[in-house]
């Protein structure tokens, strides 16, 4: 890392839909400057971004790879980003502590579902964007198709660069910011079949530019052009903004337009100068090397030679090594040992890190992905990065019965390196659960365990969260404990009426004892007594929500009444009320995106349709059909694999979970005959 400062350090993601060439055209750029000797390639296993046994079997990124260099007097930190749905999550954790992304879109098939995702989430996280329509060399790239993907997805689109050339005629780019060309032999004239081509992309990238800025906008409308340097002012404030989309063509197995889309990413995305974070307490935190140290871990990574790796930004102050700072997430204070880049799967040591720059400390004790930390002293930390929760689970056990250790400490050790993973035990069955964002992403950590760690496991059929509540008010219950052995008893009685709440709300308890039927000290007791009966529903076990429970009256006796006496009959009274208010099942739906060609739509919507499903919406983006629904979850457990075989593995899905709604009666009739069983075995 050269010694350079926060205004010459550039942060970037490359993000978008899996399969788009995101890594392929991370290697291109790392050649394009240098970093590299030889072009990496995903499909030959060459590529240093995916390097992980996982990662180049199957050809595509699974983790969010971190990789910095230095060109033209720029500090660099590139992080390829996953696009399959699974693991998308962990580079949008990634992205909260960047300055910006490229956003990588497929030439032959245009905006996708996966492109449409991250660039929502880049909007709505303020992190600037331009965008590299990638393999405009394919047999059947269609460029201008693939920018018209863009602007249905209101992205507001602004061609910088467009081929020259078509599919394996492609020979280069023509820049119409510089009105230059660029080929295989460097920068040139335009050629003059494509002047006009070039004059009309021109004339609509300052018209567009002049949109983002009155005062541009007001020269423009007076004067009918603006000068080279008020355009590549306004059009790096309009990327900066958020007001438009700038695109680049690229091929990035041939390295064609990857000059340009470097220069973007130092010229038209922020430099670490540029970005002001906010701490805590909502005030700004200016990116200044004599500032107090402020970071945020963005990854963790468990090295098989350095341990855990902590990959952090440094967004204000200056680290060195043998510095002692504080996790102000944990509150937790470290010492830290040396300071390393990350290039891919090595590292670098360096003597000092400032604002803008991106390192990694081995083996911090307490310090997670999306931790805050600030100097030793204390001071204002930067709120943590929030993580996207897993929506699956799946019962995992040893195969082998002396293992149970050995695994789940291991498992422990994936949790830590990727916390979009959580690691549970269910209290009704006892099995431990392993919850992830996906089929996929679960199957994955149980292949990195066994490889990682030499340990294998089973996996069974995923877990469904059930809930149980009620549908009718049942009034004046009584619970009663009344217990005499002989000296001091127990004994404590109360009068509860449940009734109904909705969807989500909970269980509400309202204390409506008047003229001491129960003394004050003990109505919490009542409380208690009701939410330990909470967890175990009447009918298969499952927790009971939206419920409210009233405590209108009550007796006690003034020796054998204590806590104890009233959190049972409270208990006792809760149970004997659930029973009388027409108990029911809830069961969690999903949210459901799928993203399919065309010609399998009907084929999706029909087996949705068989799976209980709700279809929303079906709209195009890009060559795909988004189709939008509500599943119950029970049916989707094994979807990834229906999917495959209905789109001959080219559909694509997501999920998060939307709420809660009542079962129909032989769902219900079935997870109760199977709860009875359980416990039979038990």
């Amino acid at each position: 890392m050269k010694d350079v400062n926060a205004s010459h350090t550039h942060n970037f993601a490359l993000v978008g839909h899996s399969g788009d060439g995101k890594t392929s055209l991370g290697e291109a750029l790392l050649h394009q400057s240098g970093a590299t000797q030889a072009l990496g390639s995903v499909s030959a296993g060459t590529s240093v971004l995916n390097f992980l046994p996982e990662e180049k079997e199957r050809q595509t990124t699974i983790t969010s790879s971190v990789y910095a260099f230095d060109t033209d007097g720029l500090h660099f930190t590139m992080v390829d980003a996953p696009g399959d749905s699974n693991f998308q999550a962990d580079g949008q954790v990634a992205l909260h502590a960047l300055d910006g992304a490229v956003l990588v879109v497929s030439a032959d098939h245009g905006a996708k579902v996966g492109t449409d995702r991250m660039f929502r989430f880049c909007r709505e996280h303020g992190i600037p964007l331009v965008c590299a329509i990638n393999g405009v060399d394919r047999e059947r790239a269609d460029f201008e198709a693939a920018v018209a993907s863009l602007e249905k997805m209101e992205a507001a689109p602004v061609v910088v660069s467009f081929p020259i050339g078509s599919a394996q005629s492609v020979s280069g780019v023509v820049d119409v910011l510089h009105m230059k060309a660029h080929g295989a032999s460097g920068e040139m004239d335009i050629p003059s079949e494509l002047a006009d081509d070039a004059a009309r992309a021109r004339e609509k990238l300052v018209e567009s530019v002049a949109e983002c800025d009155d005062a541009l906008l007001e020269k423009y409308l007076e004067k009918g052009e603006l000068t080279q340097q008020e355009t590549l002012h306004g059009l790096g404030a309009g990327t900066r903004n958020g007001r438009i989309l700038p695109v680049f063509a690229t091929a990035a197995t041939r390295e064609i337009g990857t000059s340009r889309l470097l220069w973007a990413a130092g010229h038209l995305l922020p430099s670490a100068a540029e970005h002001t974070f906010t701490d805590a307490e909502g005030h700004a935190v200016a990116p200044e090397a004599d500032a107090p140290f402020r970071a945020l871990v963005l990854k963790t990574i468990i090295d098989r030679y350095a341990g855990t790796l902590s990959v952090m930004r440094v967004v204000s102050g200056t680290l060195k090594p043998e510095s002692t700072v504080r996790d102000a997430t944990d509150d937790h204070k470290e010492r830290l040992t040396k300071l390393m880049l990350l290039k891919g799967a090595d590292h670098v040591d360096v003597p000092e890190a400032g604002p803008g720059d991106i390192i990694a400390v081995a083996k911090l004790k307490s310090v997670k992905t999306g931790h805050a930390l600030v100097a030793e002293k204390g001071g204002t930390a930067l709120p943590p990065i929030p993580i996207p929760q897993g929506v699956i689970s799946y019962a995992i056990s040893a195969k082998s019965k002396g293992d149970e250790d050995k695994v789940f400490t291991a498992l422990g050790r994936l949790v830590e390196e990727d916390p979009t993973l959580h690691l549970g035990r269910d209290p009704m069955t006892g099995e431990f659960l392993l919850t992830g964002r996906g089929e996929l992403h679960v199957r994955m950590t149980v292949s990195k365990l066994q490889r990682m760690f030499g340990v294998d496991v089973e996996l069974k059929t995923p877990k469904v969260p059930y809930r149980e509540t009620i549908k009718k008010r049942a009034e004046n219950v009584e619970g009663k404990l009344k217990k005499q052995t002989g000296g001091k008893g127990m004994y404590g009685v109360c009068y509860l009426t449940v009734e109904p709440l909705p969807r989500g709300t909970g269980v509400e308890f309202v204390d409506e004892i008047v003229g001491g039927a129960i003394p004050r000290n003990l109505i919490p007791a009542v409380e208690k007594g009701i939410q330990e009966a909470c967890v175990h529903g009447p009918l298969a076990g499952y927790p009971v929500v939206d419920v409210r429970v009233r405590c209108i009256d009550g007796k006690y006796h003034s020796v054998d009444s204590n806590e104890m006496a009233f959190k049972l009959a409270g208990s006792f009274g809760f149970k004997t009320a659930l029973e009388q208010a027409g108990p029911t099942l809830l069961e969690p739906v999903m949210d459901l995106h799928v993203a399919v060609p065309a010609q399998y739509v009907g084929d999706v919507m029909g087996d949705l349709s068989s799976r209980r499903g709700r279809v929303g919406s079906s709209e195009a983006k890009g060559a795909m059909q988004v189709i939008q629904a509500q599943v119950p979850m029970s049916e989707m457990l094994e979807y990834a694999s229906s999917l495959t075989s209905i789109t001959a593995g080219q559909g694509e899905f997501h999920m998060e979970f939307h709420h809660y709604d009542e079962a129909p009666s032989h769902v219900r009739e079935r997870v109760i005959a199977e709860a009875q069983a359980s416990k039979t075995q038990h």
